[in-house]
């Protein structure tokens, strides 16, 4: 018991560190921006936003991920392996490039005028969100698919996810969050 303990403690320390490297994919945004003159397609509030309510509670939630029994199978690691292996950081470099390039697609085909308006950063901003939500969604494990581990099989995890999309809905559609993150309500149209 104590070793499937300590395997699964590890394995989910990887997916959470996975996880929160991967929100490099910010700083690349902006990064990028602003080193080709691009207008920045997100605000201060937006990037805090993402940073500390979006990443956050999905990120702490990948801490309590059921143990993946195909773990328990393999043969113990040595302890000079290191937590952030190559391979871990070509899912993080892999995992941020998508998100990056998806946001900067949308803003671009938003921003179709070439005049920033808040729907194109409200659009850009939610895409990053949802980008970043399907990321934590393939953090949970590093060798099975999402069908495979089961999407409720980790409780905590959906609602953390759940509350994430109900707060970026709330700042899309509440007046007063609206006035704060410099958003506007999106249609279908």
């Amino acid at each position: 018991a104590a070793i499937e303990e300590g395997k699964a403690i590890f394995h989910n320390i990887r997916n959470f560190v996975r996880f929160q490297l991967s929100t490099i994919a910010a700083l690349s945004l902006i990064t990028l921006s602003t080193v080709f003159h691009f207008p920045n397609p997100l605000n201060a509030m937006q990037i805090l936003w993402i940073n500390i309510i979006m990443d956050g509670p999905p990120a702490q939630s990948l801490g309590v991920e059921p143990v993946d029994h195909d773990v328990l199978k393999r043969p113990p690691r040595k302890v000079t392996d290191s937590m952030i292996d190559k391979r871990l950081i070509a899912h993080i470099v892999t995992s941020a490039t998508v998100i990056v390039v998806g946001t900067l697609c949308v803003f671009y085909a938003e921003m179709s005028d070439g005049k920033v308006t808040p729907r194109d950063t409200t659009m850009t901003f939610t895409c990053f969100v949802f980008f970043d939500m399907f990321n934590a969604l393939s953090c949970r494990s590093q060798t099975k698919f999402l069908f495979e581990i089961g999407l409720f099989s980790n409780r905590f995890f959906i609602v953390a996810v759940v509350l994430s999309i109900i707060g970026q809905l709330a700042v899309i559609y509440l007046p007063p969050l609206q006035y704060v993150f410099q958003t506007e309500a999106l249609s279908a149209s």
